[in-house]
């Protein structure tokens, strides 16, 4: 809630809510909570109205949970209700072979769009790579960086 750049709280959600639905539509569409963590550092008389700003900058109708990780403030409240939800969704899912079926197609489809996505950004990267170098790196992979340890016997 405490804005960290030039972004208000409410425009930062609205490009997390932007960001994720450009990653996978199929997640975008899950049901989602909102939390609105750092309260700590929002004046007490202020709370109220910069959260509210966020939900209805958001047009959001789902579960608000106000906390502050630091303090532990609204903690407990998310918490309990995260387990409450998991499991009656996993006693559903065992319930009912067809909404597993349900599940599982929608985690595939979330799985298959997330990997299109971060080849998609791989590909951006090595193009803007390409374009700023005027080197072709095609043999470039995400190891290029990674710390290469030789053995050597004395």
């Amino acid at each position: 809630m405490a804005p960290w750049d030039e972004l208000t709280p409410p425009e930062a959600a609205q490009v997390i809510a932007n960001e994720l639905e450009k990653f996978s539509p199929t997640l975008a569409d899950q049901e989602r909570w909102l939390v609105l963590n750092k309260l700590d550092m929002v004046p007490e008389d202020e709370r109220e109205e910069r959260c509210q700003a966020v939900v209805d900058a958001l047009g959001w109708e789902g579960p608000v949970y106000r906390i502050s990780a630091l303090n532990k403030e609204g903690t407990q409240a998310l918490v309990q209700d995260i387990q409450r939800y998991l499991d009656a969704r996993a006693e559903a899912l065992l319930e009912d072979p067809e909404l597993a079926e349900e599940e599982a197609t929608v985690r595939r489809m979330i799985d298959r769009e997330g990997r299109e996505r971060i080849e998609q950004m791989r590909e951006e990267a090595r193009a803007r790579r390409r374009n700023d170098d005027g080197l072709d790196d095609d043999d470039f992979d995400d190891d290029d960086y990674d710390v290469e340890v030789e053995y050597v016997r004395e």
